[in-house]
């Protein structure tokens, strides 16, 4: 049998496949056609060959064997033929697929990566793709939504591709808003149908807000994680796919007096952006707030692990006096800004210290749920108890110096890795803070 060479990426027959019957069906094997031969002799029975093989294709008579590589004497392999580069292109002839989006399943990021990895190749925020829902059998060409959609969308266009992934409520709540940046197509999103919506249907018992991982916010935010809980509400890592950063979204809780407070809050850090712009006083940097489902959000940049996470990545074994001092510097900044402003920040300890740039000892502080202005106070039981001054605890008049006396626990916290003044309440918190005279005049 004359040999032809074999089509690109087709798998060369080796020696185990040369042992495999006749009647065997694989597809690689040119067609084989049977043909009966003539009997020369009717007296005597020849045996008559099964199979021919079958000329080959026209496709590969434009191949041409203009010469062979030479056989190499030291090894048992065989010549092989050369071919020629000009016909290679009428080697394999792939049949062409018209639906593409049928190959892959719809994909709202590119494939392989993460939001914590977002290499500079990525698509901008103004290219993201929508996950839409694509049936298996082929649909009108016109009526079919494209993969990728420019954002923001408008409320038609998010109605026109993607009105049965969106719940009833949706659908009444996108005619809302004039710029859509993300849908939360592929959460589990939480049916209200718009009859029986309260102003507190999201909402659990606490009124915190019901979070429903890689949903959005406001259609613009997608809930990642949860990374704080308090008594105020939840802090979320969300990606913005507006600006395409990761942010800390604050959920305030849907109750009057957590939205009174978070009011004071948003006072404090507008005037904190415009003192801190060129961002050299070590406070965390509010970027924008809004009301969601009767929930007051606040958008943070997202910092890293807070002190005391480092502590207890340290095994509470506590810091060099260096280190302290360049912590305790960083906060000093933030409390001499805070003095000329006026502000008493009313809940200062460890957590609330984050480190913020990675592999350096920079740090800011965070939470102004609990601050006040000084001739504006809120609250008599403030501070947390480790860290609470002895005028918080006695229900006397305070002022910003609570805010030292907290971070001089801290201080000495930091540097032996447990706490100054570990009181399980307010009266041994008390006789804790009047043992430390006792051993300094021991000393």
């Amino acid at each position: 049998m004359q040999l032809f060479p074999p089509p690109a990426g087709a798998r060369t027959k080796t020696t185990m496949d040369a042992k495999k019957p006749r009647n065997s069906s694989l597809t690689s094997f040119p067609i084989l056609k049977a043909r009966k031969k003539q009997n020369l002799n009717p007296g005597k029975v020849e045996s008559k060959p099964l199979v021919q093989a079958q000329k080959p294709p026209s496709k590969i008579k434009d191949f041409r064997m203009t010469r062979f590589l030479p056989k190499n004497p030291n090894t048992s392999i065989a010549s092989l033929p050369f071919v020629d580069t000009k016909g290679k292109k009428n080697m394999v002839n792939f049949p062409r697929i018209s639906n593409k989006v049928l190959l892959k399943p719809p994909l709202l990021y590119q494939e392989n990566q993460s939001h914590n990895q977002m290499p500079a190749s990525e698509l901008k925020a103004s290219e993201m793709p929508f996950h839409s829902s694509i049936k298996a059998e082929d649909p009108k060409p016109e009526e079919k939504p494209p993969r990728k959609h420019k954002v923001p969308l408008t409320a038609a266009e998010a109605l026109k591709f993607f009105k049965n992934e969106l719940s009833s409520y949706e659908q009444s709540e996108i005619l809302g808003y004039t710029e859509l940046w993300f849908l939360g197509l592929e959460a589990e999103k939480l049916h209200v149908t718009p009859e029986k919506f309260s102003k507190t249907s999201f909402d659990d018992e606490h009124g915190s807000y019901i979070k429903v991982l890689h949903d959005h916010i406001a259609y613009r935010y997608e809930v990642l994680e949860m990374i704080g809980k308090g008594s105020f509400g939840q802090v979320a890592k969300c990606l913005d796919h507006k600006n395409n950063e990761l942010v800390a979204l604050k959920i305030i809780r849907n109750k009057k007096r957590f939205h009174h407070q978070a009011l004071v809050e948003l006072k404090i850090l507008e005037a904190l952006r415009r003192k801190d712009k060129d961002n050299t006083h070590n406070v965390v940097h509010m970027k924008d707030f809004f009301y969601f489902r009767n929930h007051l959000c606040i958008s943070f940049e997202l910092l890293g692990i807070n002190l005391y996470e480092l502590m207890k990545n340290n095994s509470f074994q506590g810091f060099s006096l260096s280190i302290v001092r360049r912590f305790t510097l960083s906060v000093l900044k933030c409390l001499q800004m805070l003095y000329v402003e006026k502000i008493i920040h009313c809940d200062l300890k460890p957590e609330n210290i984050v480190l913020y740039q990675k592999g350096q000892v920079s740090v800011k502080v965070i939470d102004f749920g609990s601050s006040c202005y000084e001739h504006q106070k809120v609250y008599t039981y403030i501070q947390s108890r480790f860290y609470r001054s002895p005028e918080v605890i006695l229900g006397h008049p305070y002022n910003m110096a609570i805010d030292m006396w907290s971070l001089g626990c801290i201080m000495a916290e930091l540097y032996t890795g447990y706490p100054l003044f570990p009181g399980e309440n307010e009266v041994e918190q008390l006789a804790c803070i009047m043992e430390i005279p006792k051993v300094f005049l021991k000393i």
